[in-house]
């Protein structure tokens, strides 16, 4: 009689082990897309300031026959904003890539 208990307490550990492991690996999966989409989104952010800073210098220069692509704010911003795109891109590549593992 014992034996069995014993038996049946040692089941019950394993498959409390397995459950915890699995759920484990589960929240460190969750937690890896949610860092990914907070990255995304803070790099959206950062790509809206620079565009809004942008606007606010053409706004500025308006009716002025200057050329505003010759100023080095908004050439600096311009690269910026290519460099973010690809790196929102990629983050958001992998978010998806890891939820459908998921899934």
């Amino acid at each position: 009689m014992f034996s069995q208990v014993k038996k049946d307490l040692e089941q019950g550990v394993e498959k409390l082990k397995w459950f915890s492991s699995l759920l484990s690996e589960r929240v460190r999966i969750e937690l890896e897309v949610f860092k990914l989409l907070y990255k995304s989104e803070e790099m959206k952010k950062q790509k809206d300031d620079l565009l809004k800073s942008i606007g606010e210098e053409v706004y500025e220069h308006r009716g002025q026959n200057r050329n505003i692509y010759a100023r080095s704010e908004i050439i600096a911003a311009i690269k910026e904003i290519e460099k973010l795109e690809p790196e929102i891109k990629e983050s958001l590549e992998k978010a998806s890539a890891i939820s459908k593992i998921i899934s």
